[in-house]
C-alpha cells in the first residue's frame, strides 16, 4: 500500500493561497458595502439637487454619434455633460456618473469632433466638425429646462455643414 506523504513545501503554498483568497474577499465585501452607500462629506452635503435627464441628438436628421452635450445651468454657476453613443443617446452627468443637472434654465452646447491624423509623438489630432453656433452658450440658441419632477428627456435637432474649415488645433 503506498503512502501519500505532503512535502514540506505543500502545505505553506496552500495556506498562503488559503489566506490570500480570504483576503480577496474581504476587500471585495469591503468595496461592495462602501460603493453602495453615498458619500457625504463637507462639499458633497452643501451641492446643490440634482435631477437625471436623458436625452438625444440628431444632426441633419441623423443621430449625431460621439457628440459632447454640455448644459450651462443659468441660475448655478454648475455645468453637466455628457457624452453621445452611436444612436445619438446621452446621460448628463454633474457630480457623478449619470447623476443628472440642477433643476432650473439652462444654455446648451454641443460638439462633435473627429481625429485626422497623427502628431509627431503619435497623439490624436482632432477637429471641431460641427457648425460652430453650437459650440458656444452665447450663439447656439439652445436652452432647456430640467424639472426636479418628472421625466427630463431632452431632444435636440441641430442642422447645418461639416465645418470645412476645420484644420488640427494642435498641428
Amino acid at each position: 500500500m503506498k503512502q501519500h506523504v505532503r512535502s514540506a513545501t505543500t502545505i505553506p503554498a496552500q495556506l498562503a493561497w488559503a489566506v490570500s483568497k480570504c483576503i480577496l474577499l474581504v476587500f471585495l465585501v469591503g468595496e461592495i458595502v462602501g460603493c453602495s452607500r453615498q458619500f457625504e462629506d463637507k462639499w458633497s452635503k452643501n451641492r446643490p439637487s440634482v435631477f437625471k435627464a436623458v436625452g438625444s441628438v440628431t444632426w441633419n436628421g441623423e443621430p449625431a454619434a460621439g457628440a459632447v452635450v454640455t448644459l450651462q445651468s443659468k441660475s448655478h454657476n454648475l455645468a453637466a455633460s455628457g457624452k453621445t453613443d452611436a444612436a445619438g443617446k446621452f446621460m448628463l452627468t454633474t457630480w457623478r456618473h449619470g447623476d443628472g443637472a440642477v433643476a432650473g434654465d439652462h444654455s446648451v452646447t454641443i460638439s462633435t469632433w473627429e481625429v485626422r491624423g497623427h502628431d509627431g509623438e503619435g497623439n490624436p489630432i482632432e477637429v471641431p466638425v460641427m457648425p460652430a453656433k453650437y459650440e458656444q452658450p452665447e450663439t447656439s440658441e439652445l436652452i432647456t429646462t430640467i424639472a426636479e419632477h418628472g421625466e427630463n428627456v431632452l431632444s435636440f435637432e441641430v442642422s447645418g455643414p461639416r465645418r470645412s474649415d476645420a484644420s488640427p488645433l494642435n498641428p
